[in-house]
């Protein structure tokens, strides 16, 4: 039923699958990263315009807050990591074509 390898058979078959290297398991978490952040930008955008539509002093100041503390700041953080992830794309590929 089941057949042994002969000695001298291919030995990558026998080799454990190979890790990830640091580099790109850090960019794997970054890009899982990124990707909550642009989940919840739209849950604060949208709770930001249902503030505003109840039309009550307080939720436009509520509104206001998460505007700019929460949304501007969000929407930051999502640019600087996408930075990051382009700007380690191109040493990924600036590495393939010198080496």
């Amino acid at each position: 039923m089941f057949q042994v390898p002969k000695e001298g058979g291919l030995t990558g078959h026998n080799l454990p699958p190979t890790q990830p290297q640091p580099d790109e398991q850090l960019a794997k978490q970054l890009r899982e990263h990124l990707h909550q952040l642009r989940l919840i930008l739209p849950v604060i955008s949208t709770s930001v315009m249902a503030l505003h539509h109840q039309n009550a002093e307080l939720d436009h100041d509520i509104a206001a807050v998460l505007d700019h503390h929460a949304t501007a700041a969000l929407g930051t953080e999502i640019e600087h990591l996408e930075s990051l992830l382009a700007s380690h794309a191109c040493r990924r590929r600036a590495e393939v074509v010198c080496t």
